[in-house]
């Protein structure tokens, strides 16, 4: 017998419903309108089809499936998920494609060689995830990794820090996942903190005068939930609420610090895509003139085989947002800063991104 579950880290399933033999409807939870992470047992041998029906967003289509207007010449493509079955090695699943006859519905299929297996919208990038790196990291000369406060649920929230020696420096903060679907962008902040530890002249020469503080995951309970989007874990939008939510009051205190004790260089925000197989652009958006400078306000072509990145403009209406743009720029009146939407063909190409986005970094503290 099949069993479906979402008991473990970053779970994420709604009602499920059997259709036929190997054929199930899987739902999705009511915080979601894309995001699914679930378990099935029972499927050593067997090709089992899974319908999933999605919910339309106007400004984005998570699953990929082109609507060409004509029931008569319909475009079955779609977002192929993934599969896995230890949670570390993930590939696609064997085929997926758009239901014609089933608004809204896309469906995928797999013959599965284990008895459990977990599908998942994208490679995910857990909390236990980030807990393993940071292990693998914490010994290094350069970094310090401290904990700044719990979640809302009792979880710690790491910061690391980069720098070469206790000196007063200059501060560049970069914060990270304040959704829990965007699970590139901790894949990317791993290039970036490895170009840090190990770079060239002038990644050195940028570390002699500039300290970096990164939180490389706000939003705790949310990936540890599998909760995307919205919900209780919503962190995005959050910062303007009194009383604060205690993961963006312990951002809040380290924003406060860094301005109290050192000249803050630049702050930013990295978003992530919400799945691998996209093209590797950084889609910036900046207010610090010198570090537009650096960026082209066109993606080149051809298009750079690891990275590239395309500017968009700093829009007025930033500030009628309760997001940490409007945050910096209300309570401080500071306007260097950037945020960006990290995406890359997967996770080797993300780490090569955040490679980029180090050197970028270091251009920009030479201005």
């Amino acid at each position: 017998m099949v069993q479906f579950d979402q008991d473990f880290e970053n779970g994420s399933l709604g009602q499920v419903t059997r259709l036929g033999p190997d054929w199930y409807h899987v739902g999705l939870r009511p915080d979601t309108w894309y995001w699914t992470h679930f378990r099935v047992r029972g499927c050593r041998g067997r090709e089992i089809t899974f319908a999933l029906t999605y919910l339309p967003h106007p400004h984005s289509n998570r699953w990929g499936v082109n609507e060409t207007g004509n029931p008569e010449d319909p475009d079955y493509g779609c977002r192929s998920p993934y599969v896995s079955y230890d949670r570390t090695y993930w590939m696609h699943v064997d085929s997926a494609e758009k239901i014609a006859s089933m608004p809204n519905t896309v469906q995928f299929t797999h013959r599965f060689e284990e008895n459990e297996a977990y599908l998942c919208y994208t490679i995910p990038y857990t909390y236990s995830d980030l807990l393993s790196y940071l292990e693998t990291i914490q010994d290094h000369p350069l970094i310090a990794v401290e904990m700044i406060g719990k979640t809302r649920e009792g979880r710690d929230i790491p910061m690391v820090s980069v720098a070469d020696d206790g000196a007063e420096k200059e501060t560049i903060m970069i914060i990270s996942r304040e959704d829990g679907d965007e699970p590139t962008s901790n894949v990317a902040l791993e290039g970036m903190i490895g170009r840090l530890t190990a770079g060239d002249d002038a990644i050195r020469a940028m570390l002699e005068r500039t300290r970096f503080r990164i939180v490389p995951m706000v939003a705790v309970d949310s990936v540890v939930g599998g909760s995307p989007y919205g919900g209780r874990y919503y962190m995005a939008r959050e910062w303007f609420r009194d009383p604060p939510l205690p993961e963006i009051k312990a951002v809040k205190d380290v924003v406060a610090d860094c301005f109290r004790n050192s000249t803050v260089r630049l702050m930013g925000k990295l978003h992530g895509g919400q799945t691998y197989d996209n093209r590797p652009i950084w889609d910036f958006r900046v207010f610090d003139l010198r570090l537009r400078k650096l960026i082209p306000k066109t993606t080149p072509r051809p298009l750079d085989p690891v990275w590239n990145c395309v500017l968009r403009d700093a829009v007025p209406w930033v500030r009628k947002l309760t997001i940490f743009e409007s945050f910096l720029q209300q309570t401080y009146d500071f306007w260097p800063f950037f945020s960006t939407h990290t995406n890359g063909r997967d996770p080797e190409n993300l780490r090569a991104g955040g490679v980029r986005f180090a050197d970028l970094l270091a251009r920009y503290v030479q201005q």
